[in-house]
């Protein structure tokens, strides 16, 4: 697989996780998920379904889940108006001052030591669920220990260590999770429980456990990456453990809305293919409709069609895409299209025509997904992620 495939299933992967970050499904992602390099779209479509982190979400490290499992306990889904700020954040504590758990607790050697099995990623994230934490970012993918923290959180008298950790998958962060680990009467490692995860609620920045053994958590509703970095919404939300879970007990529940977000929409109509080729190639079309409900224009709209391997894209239909590719080698395989600015409000139906090489479809079920690009074609969040995808058939 060459760097282009390699960086387009990295992207189509946080677009999966990423995809409706904030929705009661995503995707996410997707995506959710998220572009940390600008790469043309013209070279992989992989750099526009990186959602948002979009989703944003795999638009979301799922648009691609089909139906992502829930929300953690505490996460906010749709940002509500009205919403506050949380005070200024305190200081965080340091690594240092973390290094060394208190008699009988859980230090930072030994979570990295450790053989661990983790609470569930958020939808389907390809994160690993089981092995040892890195003790910094890897290089490539893996799972590492970003921080660490203490507070009795379940009141047993002993401190238990609260984690920040992380999952990087081909170079790309897909997702980060904060969960708690204390040990067994036996002294194993054992998860108390997972607090939140980074999806879909969109970014965690730090925590900070609380002497009454609450946790902080400063969240943010996107990546901090290339232009979006200074929009950001950053707050301090504070979780409690119930006995059983973790559930939010203080601090914002959710962002405010983001007047300049789109909220792009798509349907697509079912695919049936007729075989009119000597050598049993089978075509057909699909009428795809986008909306762009606003209120923020779109500089970009991308388009993707999932419809398994062997098919291609034909007919003039195709015509009104700036750029339109046929992407074989992507995970799933797709055909795109990037379409240019539409306004707030404004509608685009497009009846794209596709060829099947094969007899038989790998692919019955499938997918069409829109993701906003901005100006340098980096994929931008959506307003409503869980509309950001349509299902559809083809026979």
């Amino acid at each position: 697989m060459d760097n282009e495939d390699t960086f387009l299933d990295t992207q189509f992967a946080a677009y999966r996780n990423e995809l409706l970050p904030n929705v009661t499904p995503v995707g996410p992602d997707a995506v959710r998920t998220t572009v940390r390099r600008r790469r043309r779209v013209a070279v992989t479509v992989g750099a526009a379904v990186a959602l948002a982190l979009i989703v944003g979400p795999a638009v979301g490290y799922g648009a691609l889940n089909g139906t992502p499992g829930p929300p953690q306990p505490g996460t906010s889904t749709e940002p509500t108006p009205g919403s506050s700020q949380s005070p200024s954040p305190s200081v965080a504590p340091s690594e240092s001052a973390s290094a060394t758990a208190p008699d009988g607790g859980v230090s930072r050697a030994d979570l990295l030591a450790a053989r661990l099995t983790l609470p569930p990623w958020w939808g389907d994230a390809p994160c690993r669920s089981e092995g040892q934490l890195a003790g910094a970012k890897p290089a490539q993918e893996g799972n590492w220990l970003e921080r660490i923290d203490y507070a009795d959180v379940d009141r047993d008298g002993t401190e238990d260590a609260v984690a920040m950790i992380g999952c990087k998958f081909n170079n790309t962060v897909v997702q980060t999770q904060v969960a708690v680990f204390e040990r067994n009467t036996a002294g194993d490692i054992v998860i108390l429980g997972q607090v939140l995860t980074s999806r879909p609620l969109g970014w965690i920045f730090d925590i900070d456990a609380q002497p009454d053994g609450s946790v902080r958590i400063e969240v943010g509703d996107r990546e901090p990456t290339g232009e979006q970095a200074a929009s950001v919404v950053r707050q301090w939300r504070t979780y409690g453990w119930t006995g059983t879970k973790f559930q939010q007990t203080d601090g914002p529940t959710s962002f405010p809305p983001k007047s300049t977000l789109a909220d792009l929409r798509i349907t697509a109509t079912d695919i049936v293919y007729a075989t009119l080729a000597d050598d049993g190639s089978r075509h057909g079309t699909t009428t795809v409709t986008i909306r762009n409900a606003g209120p923020a224009d779109a500089e970009y709209v991308f388009v993707s069609l999932e419809l398994g391997d062997n098919v291609r894209h034909e007919g003039d239909g195709w015509s009104s895409c700036i750029e339109a590719s046929t992407n074989p080698g992507s995970s799933p395989p797709n055909l795109s299209c990037v379409l240019g600015p539409m306004r707030a409000g404004e509608t685009r139906t497009l009846v794209l025509g596709v060829a099947s090489r094969g007899a038989v479809l790998t692919q019955v079920s499938a997918r069409a997904v829109v993701v906003r690009l901005d100006k340098q074609r980096d994929p931008v969040s959506d307003a409503k992620p869980s509309d950001n995808e349509a299902n559809f058939d083809q026979r």
